[in-house]
């Protein structure tokens, strides 16, 4: 190494820390844990102060500042449950995309989706779209048609399948293709 390299080591660069989740509740977890609060109280409390990342992040992050400032080694069992309350229906987005695009009728669909599925189009008017788009260009794909290709590219074109569209503009031949057999 040459001089000029050494001396650069003497200076390293300064780098800005990267933002995390946990960043806004770092300090009251360390508060917390000088206090001697038990871990599953300080993870209910900083949830409740509105921390919506992973839990197990959260719970990862406990561990560490417990174990790196305060040489407390935490459990891995805390008495705690990942639980919605009964009266609340959890649908994921993977479940639900399923629920749409599944078009076999010999496939069962989901019936907790099918139950609240108005329910979801009513809070996240997206969710109707998306369900019309992806049923259009089903039909369109399933029919002998290719012309029709045109008139929905012009009619999604500004949506938010946008870029589907472009994808779809890429390989038009291919589609069109498909499209004919």
């Amino acid at each position: 190494m040459t001089n000029d390299d050494i001396a650069r080591m003497d200076a390293p660069a300064n780098y800005k820390k990267r933002k995390t989740v946990i960043d806004d509740y770092i300090n009251i977890i360390y508060k917390m844990l000088r206090d001697g609060v038990k871990p599953p109280v300080i993870m209910s409390y900083v949830i409740r102060a509105g921390y919506g990342g992973n839990q197990s992040t959260l719970e990862d992050y406990i561990k560490l500042l417990a174990k790196n400032n305060f040489n407390i080694r935490l459990g891995l069992n805390w008495p705690y449950a990942y639980k919605y309350p009964d009266d609340v229906t959890v649908i994921k987005r993977n479940e639900l995309l399923k629920f749409m695009t599944t078009k076999n009728p010999k496939v069962k669909k989901d019936e907790k989706i099918a139950r609240n599925l108005n329910l979801v189009k009513g809070k996240y008017k997206i969710i109707a779209s998306l369900e019309e788009a992806y049923d259009e260009f089903y039909d369109l794909l399933m029919g002998d048609d290719p012309d029709k290709l045109d008139s929905f590219l012009d009619k999604y074109k500004e949506s938010v399948i946008s870029g589907f569209n472009e994808g779809i503009t890429k390989h038009i031949a291919t589609v069109r293709n498909a499209i004919s057999r």
